[in-house]
C-alpha cells in the first residue's frame, strides 16, 4: 500500500507465489503531484481535501463522509486487525456504518475550484 498520508502512489497487490502486479492508475485530480519533501520526492498532498468535503456537505445539509459511525467503524476495523494479529485468530467487528461513495474526479475538480487555495 501506499503512504496513506499521500495520495496518487502505486497500489501493488499478490496474490500466494504470483508476482506482484500493480493496479491501474485512477485518474483522479487528487492523484496529481503537488508538494515536494525535503527528499526531493514529489507526492500528491492533499490532507485538508477531506476536512473541506466534511465542511462543504455540513453547509449543503448532506451526509458527510467522515460522520461518526463511519469513523467508529475505522476504529472498529483498526483495532480489530491488531487484535487478531495479536491472537491469530478472526475478529468479529462490534460497529457497522454504510459505506459513504467515493470522492469521484468529478466532485474533487468542484471541491479544488471552491477552495481558495485552488484559485
Amino acid at each position: 500500500m501506499p503512504d496513506p498520508n499521500f495520495f496518487g502512489s502505486d497500489v501493488q497487490f499478490t496474490r500466494g507465489d504470483r508476482p506482484v502486479k500493480k493496479l491501474p492508475a485512477w485518474n483522479h485530480p487528487f492523484s496529481v503531484a503537488n508538494f515536494k519533501h525535503r527528499n526531493g520526492m514529489m507526492a500528491a498532498n492533499y490532507r485538508s481535501a477531506g476536512l473541506a468535503d466534511m465542511a462543504l456537505s455540513i453547509l449543503e445539509r448532506r451526509p458527510h463522509r467522515c460522520a461518526l459511525d463511519v469513523s467508529l467503524h475505522a476504529i472498529d476495523v483498526l483495532t480489530g486487525i491488531l487484535k487478531s494479529a495479536e491472537t491469530g485468530k478472526f475478529v468479529a467487528m462490534q460497529t457497522t456504518c454504510e459505506r459513504p461513495p467515493a470522492l469521484g474526479p468529478a466532485e474533487a475538480r468542484e471541491l479544488q475550484a471552491q477552495s481558495p487555495g485552488q484559485r
